[in-house]
């Protein structure tokens, strides 16, 4: 198995079917990221060779070379360059890839790879569920409603599974996570839990702030104008 300090990294949109077609949306992932790894050393040869070193880089076995060349250069060239990307460390995929997973331990690593691709390198970030399902859809911005998301993933949009896919992020994944008394949910994978809180908390304090400030600014305005109509 190959050093888990490598990663797969993929657009976004290369996780839609997941939970119909584990493999097959797996395979596409590692044929994209070969070919993209290929084409970030043009250096290196011709697109035969480039490809070569790609597959000897994350010590891959492929059963058809040319086959994974020409869906890999598909799905790079079928993409936005410019979309949300994340990575799959190679341990997590080949555990993914040759051992039998339960619908909803997919359902968690699609949990955690969209949470990953919006957290970037971030050492936090503020989501809401909307948007992490999105995500899981491979969809790269938040849907307005539910009802756009695929039936596969719109049936754990609701609050008990979420929560339950959240725990299990939390207890299995090393997902940090808050969300007291506010809309959508703050995550970290670098913060402790009481790092994560003051942030949220120092952030929800200078929100209210601002607002308080704006809200008293247009009163001045309010009353000004008032006394200038009256005089």
């Amino acid at each position: 198995m190959a050093d888990e300090t490598q990663y797969f990294n993929f657009p976004i949109q290369l996780l839609e079917g997941m939970l119909i077609n584990s493999k097959s949306c797996l395979v596409d992932i590692m044929y994209c990221s070969l070919y993209e790894h290929a084409e970030d050393k043009m250096e290196y040869g011709d697109e035969d060779d480039r490809f070569q070193s790609a597959v000897e880089f994350f010590n891959i076995s492929l059963g058809d070379f040319e086959r994974a060349k020409i869906r890999g250069q598909e799905l790079y060239c079928s993409i936005e360059p410019n979309s949300p990307k994340v990575g799959l460390s190679l341990s997590i995929f080949w555990d993914y890839y040759k051992n039998e997973k339960t619908e909803f331990e997919i359902v968690c690593l699609l949990a955690f790879l969209a949470i990953k691709s919006i957290v970037q390198n971030k050492a936090y970030c503020k989501m809401t569920s909307l948007f992490m399902l999105s995500r899981m859809d491979g969809i790269p911005c938040s849907v307005k409603d539910e009802k756009e998301l695929c039936s596969t993933i719109r049936k754990y949009a609701n609050e008990y599974q979420l929560k339950k896919i959240k725990l299990e992020l939390i207890h299995g994944w090393g997902l940090v996570h808050y969300s007291r008394y506010m809309r959508g949910f703050y995550v970290s994978f670098k913060l402790d839990l009481k790092e994560l809180v003051y942030q949220a908390e120092k952030r929800r304090k200078s929100t209210k702030l601002k607002a308080l400030k704006a809200k008293e600014k247009d009163a001045i305005a309010e009353a000004l104008k008032r006394l200038q109509n009256e005089g």
